[in-house]
């Protein structure tokens, strides 16, 4: 018997079918980002769906379609898709990274405030959450809005496409900002504050409540067994919490992929303004999942290595390595601190606990000495920094894990663990399965069909720890020292980030599409 859990997340799919034991097999599929307009970020579902098909068939390349018991399947949130009355996808999802909505977003704030927005909805008016996506096109395509019946999350499409039903679950709806989470219902009187309407929203699932099953046409698309049961799923970030085992309030997961999560789950709603946290509905019955991400991370590092470490990926493919492996081992020869040199990686502008849309990446303290080895490791610890002042953000709110997980693609990478150790100055612990949303997806499923008779039984199951990484005293000594530089110079820049976005791009590039744009700069 396996279960099958999938995973959409913001540069690709992760497909993983797990059996009772916690072996797996695996299957994933990168798609594109498109950028039409500088901080704008969307994604085309149907490539969404090409990769769960290739994925899922790589999967079922090594596990026969019959072993699969049950199916979940997890994403990133807040993004949404326009799905006209016949079922016609209407286009392209704004993703969460997009910050075209933060008039909207200001907006919402300027005219209703932070804190009654946030003690109803757990998070704050932010261009990341869905109404100000929906503000914004009501704002600038009202015939798009016109002919949508319903907006789907990216999980909610996937399992639409799979079983032919619309449905949200409480997770996904707690990072809309029209969600009230502590009732664990949606909010009227949110609804009515923006001009939203409830009905543009799916029926609400549980997140182990099975949905429906495997139609035939997804069936004939993926491999799948026609009629294979499909659970209600939930967000990628409470999936990882659950996937990495952080069940309790004393321990904490950090995930790490495009952007940077840490999240943990409580017993009851935490909602604290001084903290600038998130706080939802957990994929777990009856508990809240508090977070906070940082923004983009690895998403940064990604771009390091398809803008500056070309030679790292071209000398990666006949050695048969990846390219982050290589760029790993120049890290390790480097000092800690990358000699003098500090990456605040706000390219997407920074969210909790700053809270800052109009925010951009800075590489500060570059000499003639430097090298992009240096820009990759100096990222890898900016990230890590960003960590560290949310770990002392949730200290100074009464929240103390004891313990750390490390999640995501970034945990897969030692040499970027031990730095997080090192400038945190604390024990992590890396776990055999580093793609927790698809494990979390697989507990989801075995709950939903009988096959696990509580979440700890299903944790017990299937998350194994794999070792342990303790900081090494010089490094953090060096951390500490550079940590109070990084956090003067992340908040000595706010002021400026607003005025650089006050200044327009010239009438030339206007006229082209961003995506299009990399050939014209060549030549501006």
């Amino acid at each position: 018997m396996y279960l099958l859990g999938i995973d959409t997340g913001t540069t690709g799919c992760k497909v993983m079918a797990f059996d009772l034991d916690g072996h797996a097999a695996i299957g994933s599929q990168e798609y594109p980002t498109y950028y039409p307009q500088p901080t704008w970020a969307e994604h085309e579902p149907e490539d969404w769906w090409k990769a769960v098909v290739a994925s899922v068939r790589q999967c079922l390349a090594k596990v026969d379609a019959a072993q699969i018991a049950a199916i979940s399947v997890s994403s990133h949130r807040e993004a949404v898709v326009p799905i006209s009355r016949d079922g016609q996808v209407l286009g392209r999802s704004i993703i969460w990274m997009d910050k075209r909505s933060i008039p909207q977003a200001d907006w919402i704030r300027q005219t209703f405030g932070d804190a009654p927005v946030y003690r109803k909805a757990g998070v704050r008016p932010d261009p990341t959450f869905t109404a100000t996506k929906l503000l914004w096109l009501k704002e600038h395509q009202p015939d798009l809005l016109a002919r949508t019946a319903v907006f789907l999350q990216p999980k909610d499409f996937l399992v639409w496409r799979l079983t032919g039903e619309q449905t949200t679950d409480y997770s996904v709806a707690s990072r809309t900002l029209l969600f009230n989470v502590s009732e664990r219902r949606w909010d009227e009187e949110l609804f009515r504050w923006f001009g939203l309407e409830q009905s543009w929203f799916p029926r609400l699932v549980r997140s182990e409540e099975i949905v429906v099953q495997v139609t035939a046409q997804a069936a004939a698309a993926t491999g799948l067994r026609p009629g294979t049961p499909v659970v209600g799923g939930g967000g990628d970030r409470p999936c990882e919490a659950l996937g990495a085992g952080a069940i309790e309030p004393s321990i904490i997961e950090e995930s790490t992929g495009s952007a940077t999560t840490a999240a943990m789950t409580l017993d009851r709603p935490f909602i604290d303004l001084a903290s600038k946290l998130s706080c939802g509905c957990h994929v777990v019955p009856g508990k809240w999942c508090l977070e906070a991400g940082t923004g983009v991370s690895g998403a940064v590092l990604r771009w390091c290595r398809d803008e500056l470490a070309l030679l790292e990926k071209e000398t990666a493919v006949p050695m048969r390595r990846r390219a982050y492996e290589l760029m790993d081992m120049q890290a390790e020869l480097l000092p800690p601190g990358s000699n003098g040199l500090l990456v605040v990686p706000h390219f997407m502008g920074s969210k909790a606990p700053h809270w800052n849309p109009q925010a951009r990446g800075t590489i500060f303290g570059l000499t003639l000495l430097h090298g992009r080895q240096h820009i990759a490791k100096a990222i890898m610890e900016g990230v890590a920094y960003e960590l560290r002042y949310l770990f002392e953000v949730l200290a100074a709110a009464g929240v103390q894990p004891q313990e750390i997980r490390l999640q995501g693609g970034a945990s897969k990478s030692p040499t970027w663990s031990q730095i997080k150790a090192d400038v945190w100055g604390r024990r992590v612990t890396m776990l055999e399965f580093t793609d927790g949303a698809c494990l979390g997806d697989a507990i989801l499923a075995g709950l939903g069909i009988g096959v696990f008779k509580d979440y700890r039984e299903g944790v017990e199951r299937l998350v194994h720890v794999k070792r342990a990484l303790d900081p090494d005293p010089a490094a953090h000594a060096v951390y500490n020292k550079l940590y109070a530089v990084y956090r003067d110079l992340a908040t000595t820049l706010d002021p400026h980030f607003a005025r650089l976005g006050e200044v327009t791009v010239t009438e030339r590039l206007k006229e082209t599409p961003w995506e299009e744009k990399v050939h014209l700069l060549d030549f501006v």
